[in-house]
């Protein structure tokens, strides 16, 4: 199952200080949230749904990685930021339905 990632919003003061905010799509539908949020001293990464009622069900855990992952690998020299990459990529995972 794929879902798009997008940015709800964003503010990333430097590489060790901001919050992002990103949604879950799938067939248009938005249907989950995760907030991340950094300093120099956390790191925190809330899930915002109700994981086991999405189309193909999974732990958070991995609805909180996976997107991450996914904007790290598109990320380029020119991309300043991880929300940067939303200005020339689409972004998706896939999620695997492990029953």
């Amino acid at each position: 199952m794929t879902y798009e990632v997008t940015l709800i919003d964003a503010d990333i003061r430097d590489a060790m200080d901001g919050q992002m905010r990103i949604g879950l799509k799938h067939q248009e539908k938005l249907v989950a949230e995760v907030e991340y949020q950094w300093d120099a001293s956390r790191f925190t990464a809330t899930f915002h749904g109700h994981a086991p009622s999405l189309p193909v069900p999974a732990h958070p855990t991995r609805l909180i990685e996976q997107p991450i992952a996914a904007i790290g690998q598109l990320k380029a020299p020119a991309h300043r930021f991880p929300s940067d990459v939303f200005q020339d990529n689409r972004v998706f995972i896939t999620i695997e339905n492990r029953r």
